[in-house]
C-alpha cells in the first residue's frame, strides 16, 4: 500500500488531497494543528487507511513528535501543503511585519522544517516523492498578470521564498533519488481562493494527481500548474 502524508489537512486542499487518497486506498497520515476541530476530517478517519496526527510546522518540537511517531514509517508522498494568507496589512502605509514574519514562518520555514524532519521516511518508500503546493502569485514573471488578485506583500514573497527553497531542496536530493515538485494549484474554491474561484478542490487536487503519475524524476524542480502546464518563474 502506498503511503501519503499531508500536511495541513484539516481544510481546502489538504483535505481534499486526504480524500481522494484514501479512496483509492492509500495509507493516509492527514495533520493539522488542531484535527479534532475539523469534523470533516474526523469523518475521514473513520476509514481504516486514515490516521490522524497534531502538527504544527512552525514548532520545531510538534515536527520532532512527528518524526518520532512515525519511526521508520516510509512515506511515498510528502505533502507540503500549511499556508497561511494574511490578508490585512498588505500596502504601503499599513504593511504588517508581525504577520510578513508569521508568514514565512508557516509558508517556508515550516515547509523546510517538515521536509528535513521526514527526509528519511521519504527515502525509505518506493515513490520518494516531496509536494509542495505554492501558488502562481508566487512567481516573478507573472507578477503583471496576477496582480488583480492583490499586493499581498506577505503572501507572495513567502511563496516566492518556498519555491528558491524547495527548488534547492530537489538538488539537493536527486542524488538520492527524491524527487521535489512545485505546484500552483489554480485558483480553487477554498477559504483562501473565495467562492467565486474557477475550480472546485476536486478539479485541482483530480488533476495534481493526474500529473503525479508519471515518473516523479522526470518531474523533480519543476513549478507546475494544476494541468501539469510549466509554471514561469
Amino acid at each position: 500500500m502506498s503511503s501519503v502524508l499531508i500536511t495541513g489537512a484539516n481544510r481546502g486542499l489538504g483535505l481534499e488531497f486526504a480524500r481522494q487518497y484514501a479512496a483509492d486506498g492509500w495509507d493516509v497520515v492527514a495533520t493539522a494543528r488542531n484535527p479534532k476541530g475539523s469534523e470533516e476530517l474526523q469523518q475521514l478517519a473513520r476509514n481504516k487507511n486514515v490516521s490522524l496526527r497534531v502538527l504544527d510546522v512552525t514548532r520545531d518540537e510538534s515536527v520532532k513528535q512527528l518524526a518520532e511517531t512515525l519511526g521508520g514509517k516510509p512515506v511515498d508522498l510528502l505533502v507540503l501543503n500549511s499556508a497561511i494568507y494574511t490578508r490585512n496589512g498588505n500596502k504601503l502605509g499599513e504593511l504588517n511585519f508581525a504577520g510578513w514574519r508569521e508568514s514565512f514562518e508557516t509558508n517556508v520555514l515550516g515547509a523546510i522544517r517538515v521536509a528535513e524532519a521526514l527526509i528519511e521516511n521519504v527515502a525509505a518508500s518506493n515513490r520518494k516523492q516531496i509536494v509542495a503546493i505554492s501558488t502562481g502569485m508566487g512567481s516573478l514573471q507573472a507578477l503583471g498578470s496576477t496582480i488583480e488578485f492583490g499586493i499581498a506583500y506577505q503572501y507572495r514573497t513567502s511563496k516566492a521564498a518556498l519555491n528558491m527553497t524547495m527548488s534547492i531542496l530537489a538538488k539537493e536530493v536527486e542524488p538520492r533519488g527524491i524527487s521535489v515538485v512545485i505546484f500552483s494549484p489554480g485558483w480553487v474554491q477554498t477559504d483562501m481562493g473565495g467562492a467565486n474561484a474557477a475550480l472546485t478542490p476536486e478539479q485541482s487536487i483530480g488533476g495534481m494527481r493526474k500529473v503525479l503519475e508519471g515518473n516523479p524524476m522526470e518531474l523533480t524542480g519543476k513549478f507546475l500548474g494544476y494541468d501539469g502546464e510549466t509554471w514561469p518563474w
